[in-house]
């Protein structure tokens, strides 16, 4: 008989209350593959200009989403983050249905949580533990203006004789910026990392193409490795090299000027600073097998060196890293 997995429902579905956490949920026992994460949303009439999206009112809504094992983090980040991160691992991207900006209409959309970068691998993936060690956190964000009420629902796919031999941990780091110039931010060392997903939260409405960070550079033991500088714009190229694309995670816009009415315009439905403007990934894994992996065991510094053009906002950080799962 061939390998089989187990998908389930871990938790139905019920009412995200806004500005809350729910109550943390057990995972399953098994080796996981990886987890589906799906919101379920209320729409509201179409009266007020540019708050309607197809995708971005499920993402921004999760404040923060983390997977925690005997209570530290293995997975942890925004919606948006998450979203963004299993994208360039898995090409996986968020997928729904309804469409519809009709007040009352119900829509949904899934997001993938992965431990691996190839979803179904009984190599990498996360271990079997005991019941209650792993579970599913969440904080849920104000509800968005597209939303009269939110429900969620979580399923999971298990390997069921898988014997993995790693699998991936990507927590959040943060830093408020009070000043232009460049800083440091460290960066966790002893496992493998295969990537950094990067936010800028600056989002470029004028002319002025201000970025934190607006070049990045990565330091090992103050040494340059792998990325001596580079510009925030051609890291961009990161999307066409992962084949993540823009239209299918932040929709598109329609320019029709001759209709003023808010809900008849297709644009307030599909654009609304949509998440991949804002996002950027450092690739050390580009042919996707480790061998290019950036080893920190033994080093006592990893850094990445930024250049920052604004004195506000706090840009997000996600390392991945790859875990070995001890012998058993």
């Amino acid at each position: 008989m061939g390998k089989r997995f187990l998908r389930s429902i871990v938790s139905d579905f019920q009412t995200l209350t806004a500005s809350a956490d729910i109550t943390p949920v057990d995972l399953p026992v098994n080796p996981l593959s990886h987890l589906l994460l799906t919101i379920e949303g209320t729409g509201t009439a179409n009266t007020t200009l540019g708050l309607y999206s197809y995708l971005s009112d499920f993402a921004t809504g999760l404040a923060d989403i983390s997977i925690r094992h005997r209570g530290e983090n293995v997975l942890q980040g925004t919606g948006g983050d998450l979203m963004m991160l299993s994208a360039f691992l898995t090409g996986y991207h968020p997928w729904g249905e309804k469409p519809s900006g009709d007040v009352g209409d119900v829509r949904s959309m899934t997001f993938l949580l992965p431990f691996s970068r190839k979803p179904y691998d009984g190599d990498e993936c996360f271990p079997a533990t005991t019941r209650g060690n792993l579970r599913f956190h969440m904080s849920a964000g104000a509800l968005p203006a597209g939303f009269s009420a939110r429900r969620w629902a979580l399923e999971s796919v298990e390997l069921i004789e898988a014997a993995p031999k790693r699998y991936l941990k990507a927590t959040t780091i943060t830093h408020t910026a009070t000043a232009t110039g460049r800083r440091r931010i460290a960066l966790p060392i002893n496992n493998d990392l295969l990537g950094i997903l990067l936010f800028d939260p600056t989002v470029v409405t004028t002319d002025a193409a201000d970025y934190n960070p607006s070049r990045v550079k990565l330091l090992k033991d103050n040494v340059e490795q792998y990325y001596p500088e580079s510009n925030w714009e051609s890291l961009h190229d990161s999307y066409g090299r992962r084949g993540v694309f823009p239209m299918q995670l932040g929709g598109h816009i329609h320019f029709l000027t001759t209709i003023a009415a808010a809900g008849e315009t297709e644009e307030q439905e599909l654009n609304k600073s949509e998440p991949p403007r804002q996002y950027v990934y450092l690739d050390f894994d580009p042919t996707r097998d480790g061998e290019y992996a950036l080893e920190t065991k033994g080093a006592a510094t990893l850094d990445l060196d930024l250049s920052m053009d604004t004195a506000a906002g706090t840009s997000r950080f996600l390392p991945v890293e790859l875990m070995n799962v001890a012998a058993a």
